[in-house]
């Protein structure tokens, strides 16, 4: 089974985010050729990402994949522009939302600078220089680990965090980090795929004005096992 498969099996579904008005008018502008660079990433993370996204969701002769609908665009922006800076999270912490936790900003660029540690180790290459077999190897390594070593990494993460909030000098290890960045990125790019105009109209169950609510239809009216597009 292939990935397209995989994603047609679970309902072209992803769910990682809610629709805001400034998350659908980030979508609206990917892909439309009005993003011009990377807005949060440099010029090797932001050709790292898309060589991910599209191995994630490649396209085929059917349906555009998730680089033709400026997917990678999108998550950049996302990052540069929704989540808070190091200056604004203070700001939304109290005694009940310890938010630095999760400095995202920060942690995905960790995570990139982890990243590129592998790239070198493992493959004697770099984020601009790795080839898409090699991004395909390293997202293989990762995605494809087993139980106990994905929640090995998960766990080294997250006691990470914690040691971080008293001990600045905390170290984890590359393959921990670089974990966490790609199965974010897996997220963010099945979610976004699935959110964009082209897909949602084109290729998901779409209606933007849905009826009353039916408990017991045949499959075959209730859009074949796909999501709803709005």
């Amino acid at each position: 089974m292939n990935r397209r498969q995989a994603l047609k099996n679970l309902g072209l579904g992803g769910g990682a985010l809610v629709a805001t008005p400034t998350i659908i008018s980030l979508l609206q502008s990917c892909g439309s050729g009005q993003v011009s660079g990377p807005s949060f990433l440099t010029a090797s993370q932001a050709k790292a990402l898309k060589e991910m996204v599209g191995l994630i969701i490649p396209t085929d002769f059917e349906v555009p994949g998730a680089v033709d609908v400026g997917v990678h665009e999108f998550i950049d922006l996302y990052w540069g522009k929704v989540l808070p800076t190091a200056e604004q999270v203070p700001a939304l912490e109290d005694a009940f939302t310890p938010y630095s936790k999760t400095r995202r900003q920060e942690h995905i660029l960790k995570g990139f600078a982890a990243l590129a540690e592998v790239m070198q180790r493992d493959h004697q290459t770099d984020l601009e220089g790795a080839s898409s077999q090699t991004y395909d190897a390293v997202l293989a390594h990762y995605l494809k680990a087993d139980k106990a070593q994905s929640e090995a990494w998960s766990t080294e993460v997250w006691a990470y965090l914690e040691d971080l909030e008293s001990n600045p000098e905390a170290t984890v290890s590359s393959d921990a980090m670089a974990n966490g960045l790609i199965h974010e990125v897996r997220s963010m790019t099945i979610w976004t795929w699935t959110q964009t105009q082209e897909i949602g109209e084109n290729f998901l169950w779409y209606d933007p004005v849905p009826g009353v609510y039916q408990g017991c239809l045949p499959t075959s009216e209730a859009g074949n096992g796909k999501v709803m597009s709005l």
